[in-house]
């Protein structure tokens, strides 16, 4: 007999036999234990936290916590058949015990059958003997009978001497007849009671042997069931041992992610806490930065303003006074005439070829030399960061190291360096920054 139900596995659900199931079982649980080893744990938090570390403890959490609800329906599974399992031996119990009864009840009657057998024995053994009396006075008579020289009752008959005499006799002759016939009788009874007997005792030995055989027959089917169902339950609760050692073993590995997930989250919160601390003072050394170039560019532009009015008050125009000059380029981006952008360091002052180029104000020339691009050029440093620069000069009347005084003659507008007309390129610097020149500049 199969009990109901298959222990729950995924995929496994179909028509097994106890043993399958329970082979299945242990079959599906060392599966889920290499699962459940094959699980990679952190030993340590990493240095570097991120929200990544966190979704794989959340994934492996949520992958044990699946093997824990797993382990529980398998408990579960194995509870009720085990309870099932239990029922029905109960009630093989039941069966036996009415089956142990009911032999019971047979051998009792089996006993009495054996005293009726007992008293047919003995009723036979009285039959016999009866037979034997019967059949042994038959054969005295007849031995008489012979001895008497084989007497004809007829003759016997005729023999008689009277009416009386022959009445007696034929009175005689009767009797005997009669106790032959009932000495034949009996023995015919007798034989038939005893072949009667003999049929009971055979047909109730073979009856009583027959039914305690189909009783020990029942028993013995229904003691294997119930063994079998006794090996079941053994089995189930091997297996559910098993199970619940693995739920056990599920449930600290779900407690050590937590404990690890926890100290994770603590730390990530202490490392953010220290992140946003450092946010807050980078925050404020930004802040105080600005605050400070604000301060410095302020500083610098009030510095600029009064270089600018110092330089104004002190300055020359750089270019010989009652020559046509116009502003060519001016300073920033600018497009060329091949229509590629340039950044303009200076502005540039077109005028005739030759015109004299002028100091802006009183200096220390620091260079005086060619250049493939500005041509003949000078620079001069009139101190407290400003500086200018002319270019493009047909020639240099300074060197390097002279001291220049405002208006000096430094040379003559050229054609020197890369220029496509006759102009005097002008740079101002300001703490060594190039700045538009035309705010420096007493346009005549």
């Amino acid at each position: 007999m199969e009990t109901g139900g298959t222990i729950r596995g995924k995929g496994m659900i179909g028509s097994m036999t106890q043993k399958n199931r329970i082979r299945s079982g242990k079959r599906w649980t060392a599966v889920l234990l290499a699962c459940v080893m094959a699980l990679s744990v952190p030993s340590a938090i990493s240095a570097g936290l991120t929200d990544a570390t966190v979704q794989s403890y959340d994934d492996q959490i949520a992958a044990v916590e699946e093997k824990l609800k797993y382990a529980e329906g398998v408990l579960s599974d194995i509870q009720k058949y085990q309870a099932a399992a239990y029922e029905e031996i109960a009630q093989y119990d039941a069966v036996i015990e009415l089956n142990n009864q009911l032999r019971q009840l047979a051998e009792e009657q089996l006993n009495g059958t054996q005293w009726q057998i007992c008293d047919k024995q003995q009723s036979i053994e009285r039959t016999k003997a009866k037979m034997e009396h019967q059949q042994n006075v038959l054969l005295e008579r007849m031995r008489e009978s012979y001895m008497e020289a084989k007497v004809d009752y007829i003759e016997v008959l005729l023999t008689a001497e009277s009416l009386f005499d022959f009445l007696k006799k034929l009175d005689y002759v009767d009797a005997m007849f009669r106790y032959d016939q009932q000495i034949i009788t009996s023995l015919a009874e007798y034989q038939a009671q005893l072949e009667a007997d003999e049929a009971f005792l055979v047909t109730a030995e073979q009856t009583q042997v027959e039914q305690l055989a189909k009783i020990d027959g029942i028993i013995e089917y229904n003691q294997t069931l119930c063994d079998q169902k006794l090996a079941y339950i053994e089995d189930l609760e091997k297996n559910e041992v098993w199970w619940t050692q693995e739920y056990s073993y599920a449930s600290q590995e779900e407690q050590k992610l937590s404990n690890e997930l926890e100290a994770y989250l603590k730390e990530l919160e202490a490392e953010k806490i220290r992140q946003e601390q450092e946010r807050i003072l980078a925050e404020q050394q930004a802040a105080a930065d600005a605050a400070a170039r604000e301060a410095a560019l302020l500083a610098a532009q009030q510095s600029a303003a009064q270089q600018k009015e110092a330089a104004l008050a002190t300055s020359c125009w750089p270019l010989e006074a009652g020559v046509t000059v116009r502003v060519s380029s001016g300073f920033g981006n600018r497009t060329l005439w091949r229509g590629t952008m340039d950044f303009h360091r200076g502005i540039d002052l077109a005028c005739p070829s030759g015109t004299k180029v002028y100091a802006y104000s009183g200096g220390t020339v620091e260079k005086s030399a060619f250049h493939y691009s500005y041509g003949n050029y000078v620079l001069i440093d009139h101190g407290g960061g400003l500086a200018t620069l002319y270019a493009h000069m047909a020639n240099r009347l300074v060197s390097a190291g002279d001291y220049v005084e405002a208006g000096q003659q430094i040379g003559n507008v050229g054609l020197t360096g890369s220029t496509s007309g006759y102009h005097l390129h002008f740079e101002v610097r300001i703490n060594g920054e190039l700045t538009d020149p035309k705010p420096y500049l007493a346009f005549p």
